[in-house]
């Protein structure tokens, strides 16, 4: 199937909430594919979205009878895939911050000596 210049705009628009998250990133660090074509049952078209992020791959598909509907759930997909993972690692550096910020008593080094203490 061939991809038509209503097809190729269809995908830009529908893929503005991905965008959204690689703005900022170079190609090698960030990367979508989108694959449109016709699904096995008959009338159905079948849309792939994958994306690569930071070194991570997200992947989503979906089969419908109009093609903007399947792109919407395989773009969905992919996108919730990426806030969870994102979510994730929030709460890690979240926790990591928190051990940091706990004081260790056995780092202080606070002068308990009685020859200290009578100078």
């Amino acid at each position: 199937m061939e991809l038509t210049p209503s097809m190729r705009a269809l995908a830009e628009q529908k893929l503005a909430v991905l965008l959204g998250h690689i703005q900022q990133r170079s190609r090698e660090e960030a990367n979508i594919r989108i694959v449109m074509n016709k699904a096995q049952e008959p009338d159905k078209l079948l849309a792939k979205v994958e994306a690569w992020i930071d070194g991570k791959n997200y992947f989503g598909d979906d089969s419908d009878y109009t093609l903007e509907s399947a792109l919407v759930r395989a773009v969905d997909e992919v996108d919730k895939q990426y806030l969870k993972d994102k979510d994730k690692v929030k709460e890690r550096d979240y926790e990591k911050n928190r051990e940091l910020k706990r004081l260790d008593e056995r780092a202080l080094d606070i002068g308990d000596d009685e020859d200290d203490l009578t100078s």
